[in-house]
């Protein structure tokens, strides 16, 4: 099981940019921590996870902090959490447009996945060909000959 952090947005700190979140997971876990700057600490923030099929399958509604800012974590896992795919967390407040976010996370078996993984796979063949041209062309040999 892999998890690792993808953020797709920043939460940069400028009220006047609007609502602004990030989305950061731990390898080896599975939470995903939600970290956001709102325009309002005033107004509560709505968070909500869509599933690839449209699905609901997690809501959380908080109130920011004094200087707009919020965390909020959503356990990954569970019946609700079994289709593969981009799951889409949106955080809203209030019905501006621009006080909503959204950020993807893609979700395999349970887990988050980490955005490197086919870049990972790509190099990984790259080197093993590379190896195995270059010990062809230069007759290079691991075993010792007798």
């Amino acid at each position: 099981m892999l998890v690792a952090g993808m953020p797709m947005a920043f939460a940069d700190g400028h009220a006047s940019d609007g609502l602004t979140i990030t989305a950061d997971a731990v390898e080896g876990s599975t939470t995903i921590t939600i970290t956001g700057h709102a325009t309002s600490s005033s107004t509560p923030v709505t968070i909500m996870v869509l599933a690839p099929n449209g699905n609901v399958v997690s809501i959380d509604q908080i109130n920011p902090d004094s200087d707009g800012s919020f965390t909020s974590t959503i356990g990954v896992g569970g019946p609700m959490w079994k289709q593969d795919g981009v799951y889409s967390i949106t955080a809203q407040q209030g019905s501006a447009s621009i006080n909503k976010s959204t950020v993807e996370v893609e979700i395999a078996d349970g887990a988050v996945v980490p955005e490197f993984g086919t870049i990972a796979s790509l190099v990984l063949v790259v080197a093993i060909s590379s190896i195995v041209v270059l010990s062809a062309k230069g007759r290079l040999s691991f075993t010792p000959r007798i």
